[in-house]
């Protein structure tokens, strides 16, 4: 089978490997999209410790197939919890000790989907609900495990920096959770959908929960600008941060970071894309095949949010 391999940064292949073959548990997807990302994008240029610690590595992570055994159309988170551990037995599944290694390769025309995760994350898709929608489930399994860390409640401000595939999405979750929603910058494109999530376009200032989903130490501090006292900032990603301790104390803000999902948030996720609430579509801007996923992360288009790779 023909399959994108990563060999290190900025140096992607499509090659022909063998076609993996399942074991009791496992599940035998055959790709029919898969979706770019910020993550793989980023791991492309500079690496990734948990994604890639090892090269050459399968690569891309959100998708959509069919199971070979029985032809269903199906979607996977890239991990499971394994309900044993101590994180998971306070209910801190995101923080699961056995969650690696996380699933890669869906940029291939098959992937295997381990029995680990098979069993708890891999579910049938929808009626209706399009291949390129339904792969979506991770990353909005993401957003809403963010909102949930939050604790956005109905009538707050929610200022949401950065209007990219995953601003959005978070926009849209904010929004149902009762939030009003305001999305802080972005280019002119991008600035145009938001309303289409829920959020209009603003500035952000004394917002009572911000959520940072751009990934530079600017925003970071754009957030910490704009929170109220006594607010909330949700940080969305992971890198390093000087914080002005005489607010955090004196104005008690609280800061909280988001990682990953647990399968209540991938199993909402689907119902939330099936639902058609949003227009999730419109976060699908391009379509490429394998070859062109590295020119793809090397030169991306102004007006790319997210692709659709056809293996």
């Amino acid at each position: 089978m023909r399959a994108l391999l990563y060999h290190g940064p900025g140096d992607l292949r499509v090659e022909e490997v063998p076609r993996p073959e399942p074991e009791p548990g496992d599940v035998l997807v055959q790709v029919e999209v898969a979706l770019t990302d910020g993550t793989d994008a980023k791991a492309y240029r500079r690496g990734h410790p948990l994604l890639l610690s090892e090269v050459p590595s399968p690569f891309g992570h959100e998708f959509c197939g069919i199971d070979v055994a029985t032809g269903r159309r199906v979607v996977a988170a890239n991990s499971a919890p394994c309900g044993e551990c101590p994180p998971c037995r306070r209910g801190e599944e995101t923080l699961c000790e056995r969650l690696r290694p996380f699933l890669n390769g869906a940029y291939a025309e098959y992937l295997l989907v381990p029995a680990r995760i098979a069993g708890r994350n891999l579910l049938p898709v929808p009626p209706g609900l399009a291949p390129e929608v339904a792969a979506m489930v991770e990353p909005l399994a993401c957003c809403l495990h963010g909102i949930e860390r939050a604790e956005v409640k109905a009538g707050q401000t929610v200022a949401v920096l950065g209007p990219g595939p995953i601003g959005l999405m978070l926009c849209a979750a904010a929004k149902d959770a009762g939030g009003r929603v305001v999305a802080v910058g972005g280019r002119l494109g991008r600035r145009e959908l938001v309303r289409e999530f829920g959020a209009e376009p603003g500035d952000g200032q004394g917002a009572d929960v911000v959520v940072e989903a751009v990934g530079t130490a600017e925003a970071w501090e754009d957030a910490l600008e704009l929170v109220r006292p006594g607010g909330t900032v949700l940080f969305f990603g992971g890198r390093e941060l000087a914080v002005d301790t005489f607010r955090l104390h004196y104005e008690e803000l609280t800061l909280r970071g988001a990682f990953h999902h647990a399968p209540r948030h991938v199993r909402a996720a689907l119902a939330f894309l099936a639902s058609g609430a949003y227009p999730w579509e419109r976060l699908v801007t391009h379509r490429v095949g394998l070859e062109q996923v590295a020119g793809l992360f090397a030169h991306p288009p102004p007006d790319l949010l997210k692709a659709a790779v056809l293996p």
